[in-house]
């Protein structure tokens, strides 16, 4: 998912122009733990447990789960910009509301860390391209 969401950043970021992303005065260790450690563990419960589970007790099918889901996590990263709110938002988003409701046929637990673990393991990838970059 990770070389969708980057290709995506790459086209989207030659034809939009976005503003420069001004992260918090924060030592590099601790945006580490809130994106790799923090965020995924809130998001995953927030944002995929939380509308899969409502959309479940509605029976709501397989793909409206994964489009109320999608739908809160790209509107959550809609602050950062259209190019994160597509790559990150939108494919993210389907990505990481597929793996919850999929995984969720099975248990909750395993829906949960699946989906945790797989958004931490992105979110690593991000941090080091970002570091990479200078853009941290």
């Amino acid at each position: 998912m990770s070389i969708a969401v980057l290709l995506c950043s790459f086209i989207l970021d030659h034809l939009l122009p976005e503003p420069d992303r001004d992260f918090p005065d924060w030592s590099a260790g601790t945006i580490f733990l809130f994106i790799v450690v923090i965020a995924p563990v809130f998001e995953t419960l927030l944002l995929q447990g939380l509308p899969i589970y409502v959309a479940r007790k509605f029976n709501a099918p397989f793909i409206w789960q994964i489009i109320a889901s999608m739908a809160l996590f790209a509107g959550l990263h809609l602050a950062e910009g259209i190019i994160t709110f597509i790559a990150a938002g939108l494919i993210g988003g389907f990505y990481f509301g597929f793996s919850y409701a999929h995984w969720r046929e099975k248990s909750r637990w395993t829906a949960y860390w699946v989906t945790a673990v797989s958004h931490a393991f992105h979110n690593t990838a991000i941090y080091v391209l970002l570091a990479i970059s200078g853009e941290l």
